[in-house]
């Protein structure tokens, strides 16, 4: 027991220096020596867990991914359902996803930042596709891409639309909890994009009703 409390202490040790290094000096500019000085450790326990920078980021990446589908793989058909309906309720797989991602918030910012993993938002899309594609094909004919639209861009613009805001989200300072966000995007995938802004008129005059 306490061999395996002393291994999951300096994983956390060496997550945490990997976030501050992300945010400090990019990925592609960190190497093992910056991690296991940050993370207070010597060279030979950082290779007992990991074979070398690449390593760590996948197992940390896939290990994240493992979980989000986990989340996901269970409610995927309720959220097809949700899409075309008209509840005001968030959709399970939204919500899901936004409690997956504050859990581990400050390490998920990190790889989607502009100094982190270029790939991991398109591997994190890639479990989301998986899980909504199985979800198409359990549910059989219930659901259908309109016919003048084709379905890989409609399922490209659901999942981003979405993603979009998460990203936003799960990137700011203090991010909001997850409840609050999902009501957010309910509505926002309740609105027609054209209605979330509107015209105003010239100088002194009204906004448009």
């Amino acid at each position: 027991m306490a061999k395996q409390t002393r291994k999951t202490s300096t994983v956390a040790d060496i997550q945490t220096a990997l976030i501050q290094l992300i945010n400090e000096k990019g990925l592609p500019n960190l190497n093992v020596t910056d991690l296991t000085r940050a993370a207070g450790i010597g060279r030979g326990t950082f290779y007992t867990h990991y074979t070398d920078k690449a390593d760590l980021v996948e197992q940390v990446e896939t290990d994240l991914l493992k979980r989000l589908q986990a989340d996901l793989a269970h409610i995927m058909p309720d959220a097809m359902k949700w899409l075309i309906s008209s509840t005001a309720e968030p959709a399970p797989f939204i919500t899901e996803t936004l409690n997956n991602f504050y859990e581990n918030q400050r390490l998920i910012a990190a790889l989607l930042s502009e100094q982190g993993d270029p790939y991991f938002l398109n591997r994190i899309k890639q479990v989301v596709f998986a899980d909504l594609d199985t979800a198409m094909v359990q549910l059989g004919d219930q659901f259908q891409s309109r016919s003048d639209l084709p379905a890989d861009y409609v399922r490209e613009f659901i999942i981003d639309e979405i993603m979009g805001v998460i990203l936003y989200w799960i990137k700011k300072p203090q991010p909001e909890q997850p409840a609050e966000v999902a009501q957010i995007i309910t509505q926002l995938q309740r609105t027609a994009p054209a209605q979330l802004l509107r015209k105003t008129k010239e100088k002194g005059g009204t906004k448009d009703e």
